[in-house]
């Protein structure tokens, strides 16, 4: 206490300064009006601006949850494509569709939004690692796509996290068509760059051509049929003894780019696994082969 008083004592001169200071602005800027509305102006000009700043920090704050926001919205809108394919196709069928017709988008898929936490790109084999685990529904096997395309597969998963063998990766096959050409193949990393992939096994039967469109193929259990893979960018040439063409494709996805991705669920994939075990049991008791 006795120090705050002789500090005070010691600036005196300065506390009386200042106080009068403060007096002869508040008295100049009641008495003339110009001089208060200089004062009001700058005032105003001021808080804007402080409010400017306020705001911008705000805003850039907010930026993650919004992109979340925008994440989840997104996957609810490819659930809902999907369901609209769906009820689509069942129209089609029931008022003309021809016999034997193929049915995209028959199974019932879900999207779970997840954040990429660590992606290689440089190794011989390349995983993604994702913020969603056993305890949000991920599987091994599930695919796994973002805006632009497929990115991989789902290895392994523990409670809070799961690991992708992405496109990068030698041992990641899909199953893919081309669009309009009904031709499907398997779709292999070429181990070469981070942007292209092979298409192989493709029957020689159909054209071929730089340019066309890659989908996933009603084929296979991990990924709904139709969606952007890539588009072919070179036809390897064959030799006349080659029963299947192969297809160099540029991949649609940035794997290298990757932020945010969805995990696909497809809701019918158990049901389809029981029925291929049953018809391979009843082939093999028949005594003939499994296809």
């Amino acid at each position: 206490m006795n120090n705050l008083i002789n500090f005070i004592i010691k600036n005196s001169a300065w506390f009386f300064f200042a106080f009068y200071v403060i007096v002869s602005l508040v008295l100049l800027f009641r008495s003339n009006p110009f001089q208060q509305s200089v004062y009001l102006t700058s005032a105003n000009g001021t808080v804007a601006t402080i409010s400017k700043v306020v705001n911008g920090t705000s805003d850039y704050f907010h930026l993650k949850e919004i992109n979340e926001d925008l994440h989840m919205r997104n996957a609810e809108q490819k659930e809902r494509i999907l369901e609209l394919e769906k009820q689509l196709v069942e129209l089609e069928l029931k008022y003309g569709a021809k016999p034997g017709e193929a049915v995209s988008g028959e199974g019932d898929f879900a999207f779970i939004s997840a954040h990429v936490i660590s992606n290689s790109v440089v190794n011989p084999s390349n995983y993604i690692t994702i913020d969603r685990g056993s305890a949000d529904g991920i599987e091994p096997y599930m695919g796994v796509m973002d805006m632009n395309g497929v990115v991989g597969i789902v290895d392994a998963v523990n409670t809070h996290s799961a690991r992708i063998m992405s496109m990068l990766h030698p041992d990641t096959k899909i199953t893919c068509e081309l669009k309009g050409n009904g031709n499907f193949g398997l779709l292999v990393w070429d181990g070469k760059t981070t942007d292209h992939a092979i298409l192989k096994d493709l029957p020689k039967v159909g054209e071929y051509h730089v340019g066309d469109t890659v989908v996933t193929s009603s084929s296979s259990l991990s990924f709904p049929p139709g969606f952007m893979v890539g588009v072919v960018e070179r036809v390897s040439p064959t030799t006349k003894s080659d029963s299947f063409m192969t297809l160099i494709v540029k991949l649609s996805c940035r794997i290298t780019q990757l932020s945010n991705v969805h995990v696909i669920k497809n809701n019918r994939k158990d049901e389809l696994k029981q029925l291929e075990s049953s018809d391979a049991t009843s082939i093999k008791e028949e005594g003939g082969m499994k296809r």
